[in-house]
């Protein structure tokens, strides 16, 4: 007698292997997803800090505003009718996946143009929205690097943090270059 198909053992053991497998996808989907959304806020610093840049020369002072920059991202620059960056007044935060349309920031970056205490400034990318990262990822006006600073508590967030600093330990990660350092005694 000849039997074709298979066994119930050969089913479970196919749907575990299958399960194991979508596992790690996930996984390495979502640190993918991850890597892109640091790339389009890489590819927002390097655009927006040459034209606060040609701000200072123009008026010797930099500007929180999106939309008096002379190269801000299209959805600044675009008329629409619910265009917050349009009104000069809550134009300080730029949201890389649209916003917040239901009282929850979508998932990507609240990118602004802030100032420490020491009137030094600063943009700072804060990760916003559903996912589980929290990080922040800084850039100073007068340097030519990015900092991550993850929230020290979140494992995902380390994780990101030091492969974007290129560091293979969390003890060689930077400090918020926007907190002041104490000066060594």
């Amino acid at each position: 007698m000849n039997k074709k198909g298979f066994t119930l053992i050969e089913l479970v053991i196919t749907i575990i292997i299958i399960a194991i497998l979508s596992g790690f996808a996930v996984m390495y989907y979502d640190k993918f997803i991850e890597r892109m959304r640091i790339a389009e806020v890489d590819t927002v610093i390097a655009t927006a800090l040459p034209a606060q840049e040609r701000n200072f020369l123009k008026f010797q002072r930099y500007t929180p505003y999106w939309n008096q920059l002379d190269a801000a991202p299209i959805q600044v620059r675009t008329a629409k009718e619910h265009n917050d960056y349009a009104n000069g007044k809550d134009n300080t935060v730029f949201f890389t996946r649209g916003g917040i349309l239901t009282g929850i920031p979508n998932p990507g970056f609240a990118i602004s143009f802030e100032q420490d205490a020491t009137e030094r400034w600063f943009l700072v990318a804060r990760r916003v929205g559903k996912g589980g990262y929290t990080y922040q990822i800084v850039r100073p006006f007068d340097s030519q690097e990015s900092v991550c600073v993850p929230n020290w508590s979140s494992e995902k967030d380390l994780e990101i943090c030091m492969e974007y600093m290129g560091v293979t330990t969390t003890s060689e990660l930077q400090g918020n270059p926007m907190v002041p350092k104490l000066p060594a005694k």
